[in-house]
């Protein structure tokens, strides 16, 4: 694999990524962990990550992609993916506003 050779290849990992978003996010989590830690401050691999998670309904998985990154990684997509989120899971309860 190509992104084992050379973990910075940008290339591959974006040849890799377009078939990660076809799997179960369970089949792929160890590939977005390793993506997320050899690019920590990238968004946009983030925001594929915790989108991925979303699908297949992990909101624990969600909340907890969200506090390790939303912080240390500035991107404008992410903290809307983040504000998303919010609405449509909290927005029921009590305490929402």
């Amino acid at each position: 694999m190509a992104t084992e050779e050379n973990p910075f290849e940008l290339d591959a990992w974006n040849i890799l990524l377009r078939e990660l978003q076809t799997r179960k996010i369970d089949d792929v989590r160890p590939l977005f962990e390793k993506l997320v830690k050899i690019f920590p401050s990238t968004g946009r691999f983030w925001k594929m990550y915790i989108e991925q998670e979303m699908k297949s309904r992990n909101f624990d998985k969600v909340e907890k992609l969200f506090q390790r990154c939303l912080i240390k990684v500035l991107n404008i997509d992410l903290w809307r993916l983040y504000l998303q989120y919010i609405r449509e899971s909290k927005a029921t309860l009590p305490t929402y506003k």
